[in-house]
């Protein structure tokens, strides 16, 4: 059976991962605010009831067979690190910003909303939310090497795997993407998240690019998020690659 390599780059507190491993309490809880926002305050997405049973099942069956994944978090800001134990669950945990440089760099991440521990603070000052005079110091480390090293690393301790990227780095997607499939090749067989900031930090033709390799090279993409109505699809999709992991 082959192991699931988890990679998450730009973690956001793993609210992503904590939707899959996480504390079902929590899980539940937040099915229920957004099923009350909607049905009931008439707000926001909505949340089909008819998956909440399968959801569940297949929500416990990744949990039950948790040692099946190896999972590891890519955080630029040291502060949120230390803000959430949730880091404490990875296999590994690296604080740097992957880059599509070539060498090592210390960069700026600028603070979103010059929030210390923002969700959507970036390297890239084009971002819209983000100022010159808010930033805190991050390793920038080359997206391939990183991807290199952790592949050596990989396969120096384990058979046969397969890798999940899951990702929202605020406008380093495409690099990362680009570099995770040059290292893996077709061992990189999902890819989550969102890739909306390429297009606000580096253009529409960036964005079309990125999007057009995906196409090429049939690399599926599934959007993801902290937010509930996002969870049927990606969890679907990690329990499909769960499921081949036994063929």
């Amino acid at each position: 059976m082959d192991k699931i390599i988890y990679v998450d780059v730009g973690t956001h507190f793993g609210q992503e991962y904590q939707s899959i491993f996480g504390s079902e309490k929590r899980f539940i809880t937040k099915i229920i605010r957004r099923m009350i926002g909607f049905y009931i305050l008439r707000r926001g997405e909505m949340f089909p009831l008819g998956k909440v049973s399968d959801l569940l099942r297949k929500r416990r069956e990744l949990r039950s067979n948790r040692d099946r994944f190896l999972s590891f978090f890519v955080e630029a800001n040291a502060s949120v690190i230390q803000h959430s134990d949730v880091y404490k669950a990875a296999d590994g945990v690296f604080n740097c910003a992957l880059t599509g440089e070539r060498k090592f760099s210390l960069s700026n991440l600028y603070l979103a909303n010059s929030d210390q521990l923002s969700q959507g603070s970036s390297i890239f000052l084009s971002k819209h939310n983000v100022s010159v005079s808010d930033s805190v110091p991050t390793l920038g480390v080359p997206a391939t090497l990183f991807f290199d090293s952790l592949k050596n690393y990989i396969e120096s301790s384990i058979g046969e795997y397969s890798v999940i990227l899951r990702l929202n780095c605020e406008g380093a997607e495409d690099d990362v993407i680009y570099s995770a499939h040059q290292v893996f090749s077709d061992k990189l067989v999902l890819i989550m998240g969102s890739l909306k900031d390429v297009q606000g930090c580096k253009g529409n033709a960036a964005h079309d690019a990125l999007e057009k390799y995906l196409n090429l090279n049939r690399l599926p993409f599934v959007f993801f998020s902290p937010s509930a109505t996002s969870w049927v699809s990606a969890h679907n999709s990690i329990y499909g690659v769960f499921k081949n992991s036994f063929e």
